[in-house]
């Protein structure tokens, strides 16, 4: 008879990663760090705590992101006329694109009717108009 010289160890350890991985994967997709997106219209339902804001920069801008006021603008529903969303924000200079006017996520935690910010990014309003087709 031929004996195997594999380990049992090793089956042990392949089987104790994977159970590892599949605890990790079903904690992630249940109770992972999941952040609501959320427009300014809609914070009236919202609870304190981590979210990423969606609208658009009011002005005025003031102070800067490296100050202990921090930098100070508004959030607003895209393209609508609504409540305006105070947000003081800490963090790494915006973004080159940053500006009045311009489409934005703000990372961070709301508590008190005003957002902590922590990250923002830009959106490039040319990937969300519409185009025009050609007719030849």
């Amino acid at each position: 008879m031929a004996r195997s010289t594999r380990s049992p160890a090793r089956l042990i350890i392949a089987l104790a990663v994977a159970g590892v991985l599949a605890v990790f994967l079903i904690y992630t997709a249940l109770a992972g760090a999941s952040t609501p997106d959320v427009i300014p219209s809609a914070l009236v339902h919202q609870k304190p705590g981590r979210i990423a804001l969606v609208g658009t920069v009011v002005g005025p801008i003031t102070g800067g992101s490296h100050t202990a006021a921090g930098l100070r603008f508004g959030v607003r529903d895209i393209g609508k006329k609504g409540p305006v969303v105070k947000v003081v924000y800490h963090g790494d200079s915006p973004p080159p694109l940053f500006a009045v006017g311009r489409n934005v996520v703000v990372n961070g935690t709301y508590l008190g009717g005003r957002i902590q910010g922590n990250g923002i990014l830009t959106k490039c309003p040319s990937k969300y108009t519409a185009t025009t087709s050609k007719s030849y």
